[in-house]
């Protein structure tokens, strides 16, 4: 799920049943619950019927950074990111992308959570209402990799949603030693 982008016009809704309820480990850690409205627009997230992305970053065992993105923002920011990353990302994650879901082993590289130097990984969850549609780990070595093919563009569109959506956090945010995280996107 690192990259998988679902398309604007398109009702997964039809299609993808729903996991089950939302786990404890993807509610937002500031309100102690499932998140309720998109970081980016404000809008109450149960109300899209494509869902949306939740997206947290640990070190450990502590979250870093958190946020919650509507189909349509989500959608936005890749539209956003410049073509050269995305091909980048797509190119990287192709092989790699296992058959494999929750948050114990990376989803490319099969690496245990447990195993992350650091407890650095990033767990990234598909929503619909109350409900999970896909979660997956990402180690924190994958992301690092993921964030060298990110281009120029691409981190100012990352810049910019730090800014205008976590007033009081650096724009230049790392989560990790040497990347911001606009691969989570």
């Amino acid at each position: 799920m690192c990259y998988r982008a679902p398309m604007a016009d398109h009702d997964f809704s039809e299609e993808i049943r729903p996991l089950g309820p939302i786990p404890r480990e993807m509610y937002s850690e500031y309100e102690e619950r499932p998140f309720k409205t998109c970081t980016r627009c404000g809008e109450t997230l149960v109300d899209f019927r494509d869902g949306y992305r939740v997206s947290k970053v640990y070190r450990g065992g502590e979250v870093l950074f958190e946020y919650a993105l509507c189909a349509p923002c989500f959608l936005s920011i890749l539209d956003e990111s410049s073509d050269e990353t995305k091909e980048a990302l797509h190119e990287y994650q192709k092989d790699r992308i296992r058959d494999t879901m929750g948050s114990e082993e990376c989803v490319l590289c099969g690496k245990q959570q447990d195993e992350t130097p650091n407890g650095e990984y990033a767990l990234v969850a598909a929503c619909l209402g109350e409900q999970l549609l896909d979660m997956n780990m990402v180690c924190g070595e994958c992301v690092e990799i993921m964030n060298t093919l990110v281009s120029k563009k691409t981190r100012d569109v990352w810049d910019r949603f730090v800014q205008e959506n976590f007033p009081g956090v650096p724009a230049d945010l790392e989560p990790f030693p040497n990347q911001p995280a606009p691969a989570f996107f």
